[in-house]
């Protein structure tokens, strides 16, 4: 059952993603879990748009554990940056493995191809999971190109982007610089609602 938190996280969300091309998420680590239920959420309730969900931050299946009907939800595609990397080798239909999180044109590449493959007309998602982790296998300086690649071609492609950043501790002035370049930023607070 959703708590007020996720509910109140999922509609923030919605409302901010169809408003604007990109939104960046500032969450606590402490509400990861929150954000994530929430994201997950928007997923389900708009069966008939495209997502494309980058993860950095954990591997698939701790996704599959934390979403358990997640075989069950057909719009949405993984790019899972992290197992690989850790030694972990698995086969998923839902997910496509890449190597490393620092191959930053590979996972570009992925993503471009599998929006390709969609219908034309279908309202276009990608949530890139997270800047923050993107920063720890990373030079700043290639992340912050990577970013402005991504962002400016998800423009040209109609395709609307959810960049989250997971804060913990004190701020990255890096980090900073890059949520900025979205559209529209929503801070998340441990006493968001």
């Amino acid at each position: 059952m959703p708590t007020a938190l996720v509910e109140g996280l999922k509609e923030r969300i919605f409302s901010s993603i169809s408003m604007y091309q990109s939104l960046g998420v500032v969450i606590p680590g402490t509400n990861y879990n929150d954000i994530v239920r929430a994201l997950f959420d928007c997923i389900r309730e708009h069966p008939n748009d495209k997502w494309i969900y980058i993860t950095i931050t954990r591997p698939f299946d701790s996704f599959a554990r934390l979403i358990s009907d997640i075989n069950a939800i057909p719009n949405v595609t993984f790019i899972d940056c992290i197992s690989r990397a850790s030694g972990i080798v698995k086969k998923d239909e839902k997910c496509v493995y890449i190597e490393s999180p620092t191959m930053l044109e590979h996972i570009m590449i992925e993503a471009m191809n599998i929006f390709e493959r969609l219908p034309p007309g279908s309202e276009k998602y990608l949530i890139l999971d997270s800047l923050s982790a993107l920063m720890i296998y990373n030079d700043p300086s290639l992340v912050t190109e990577f970013f402005y690649q991504l962002l400016n071609r998800a423009r040209c492609e109609n395709i609307r982007t959810i960049s989250l950043v997971v804060e913990e501790g004190e701020e990255d002035r890096n980090i900073n610089r890059l949520i900025y370049l979205n559209d529209k930023i929503l801070k998340v607070r441990d006493t968001f609602i």
